[in-house]
C-alpha cells in the first residue's frame, strides 16, 4: 500500500517537473522574435552564423548531459532520412530569420502554428495515415486562420508577404521533418539538429562579415543560439518525456501567445486586426484537437 502511493506521487512529481520544463521551453522558444528585433540592423547571414555557431554546440552538450554519455550517434545523420532531416531544418533555420525580419512575429507564430495539422496531412499523402476527424476538422480552421492572417498581409499592400510565405515553408519543413522522423524512427532527431546548426553556419560564412559586428551584436546573437535552440530543444525533450504527448503539445502552445507579447511589449509592435482572429483560430484549433486527444485517449498512467 505504502509502495503504491510513494509511486503514485513519484509520478506526480515527474508530471508536475515535465509540465515545468516544457512552459519554461516555449518561453525560451518565444523569444526568437524579440532577439531578431532586438538585432534589427544584423543581415540574415550574419545572423544565422552566429546564432548557430552557439547553438549547434549547446544542442550536442546539452544533449550530452541530459544522456548522461559523451558520444553522439553521428552515424546514422548519414542515411537518407537523417540528411533530408538535416537539410529540411538547415533551410528552415534561414527561412524563419528571414520571415521573422520580413513580418510581424504575430504573423509568423499564426502561420507556424499550423506545424501539427501540415504534418498530419503530409503523414496521410505519404503512407496514408489516417488523421481523426477532430484533427482534420481542425486543421480547416487553422488554415482558415493562417489565410485570413495572410490576408491581413495583403489587405495592407502586401508589405510583409515575402516573411509570411517564408514561414509557410519554415512550417512545412518542420512538419516534413516531424512526419520523416515518424517514418523512419531509428533517425535520431537531436544529432540532426545539430548538424544542421553547423550546416547552416558553415554555409551563412560564406556570406557573413561576422568580424565586422559589434562585439555586444555577436553576445546577443550567441544567447540567442543557445536559449532557443539548445536550451529549449534541450529541457523541451526531457519535458515531454515525463508527459503525455498531447500534453506536451497543449503546453508547448504557449509559445504562440508569448512571442508576440514581448515585441508588442519592448517594441510596441501591434499585429493587424486579421493577425488577430487569425491566430485565435489557430490556437482554438490546436487546444481543441490536443483536449480531444487527451479525453479521447487513456494514458499509460
Amino acid at each position: 500500500m505504502i509502495d503504491a502511493v510513494d509511486a503514485n506521487t513519484g509520478r506526480r512529481r515527474d508530471a508536475r517537473l515535465g509540465i515545468l520544463l516544457v512552459l519554461t521551453s516555449a518561453l525560451a522558444w518565444s523569444t526568437m522574435g524579440l532577439f531578431v528585433r532586438i538585432v534589427p540592423d544584423v543581415d540574415i547571414w550574419n545572423v544565422v552564423f552566429w546564432r548557430c555557431s552557439f547553438g549547434g554546440p549547446s544542442i550536442v552538450a546539452l544533449a550530452m548531459i541530459e544522456r548522461r554519455r559523451w558520444s553522439f550517434d553521428w552515424r546514422r545523420t548519414m542515411a537518407p532520412a537523417g540528411v533530408a532531416t538535416t537539410a529540411l531544418i538547415a533551410t528552415g533555420l534561414f527561412s524563419s530569420i528571414y520571415s521573422m525580419q520580413n513580418t510581424t512575429i504575430a504573423n509568423g507564430c499564426v502561420i507556424y502554428s499550423i506545424v501539427p495539422f501540415m504534418a498530419a496531412i503530409l503523414a496521410w499523402v505519404w503512407f496514408r495515415e489516417r488523421p481523426s476527424v477532430s484533427t482534420v476538422v481542425c486543421a480547416f480552421v487553422a488554415i482558415a486562420g493562417v489565410i485570413l492572417t495572410v490576408s491581413g498581409t495583403l489587405a495592407a499592400g502586401g508589405g510583409h508577404l515575402k516573411g509570411d510565405l517564408a514561414m509557410v515553408y519554415v512550417a512545412f519543413a518542420i512538419a516534413m521533418m516531424t512526419v520523416i522522423l515518424r517514418r523512419y524512427r531509428e533517425t535520431p532527431m537531436l544529432e540532426s539538429v545539430a548538424l544542421a546548426g553547423f550546416v547552416a553556419a558553415f554555409f551563412a560564412f560564406f556570406f557573413a562579415s561576422p568580424l565586422n559586428i559589434p562585439l555586444s551584436d555577436v553576445a546577443l546573437l550567441g544567447l540567442f543560439g543557445i536559449i532557443t535552440q539548445g536550451v529549449a530543444l534541450g529541457i523541451y525533450a526531457m519535458g515531454a518525456r515525463r508527459l503525455p504527448a498531447a500534453q506536451a503539445t497543449l503546453l508547448s502552445s504557449a509559445e504562440m501567445p508569448m512571442a508576440p507579447l514581448w515585441v508588442w511589449l519592448f517594441f510596441n509592435e501591434m499585429p493587424a486586426t486579421e493577425t488577430f482572429v487569425g491566430g485565435a483560430l489557430v490556437l482554438a484549433a490546436i487546444l481543441g484537437n490536443v483536449v480531444v486527444e487527451l479525453w479521447g485517449r487513456p494514458t499509460a498512467d
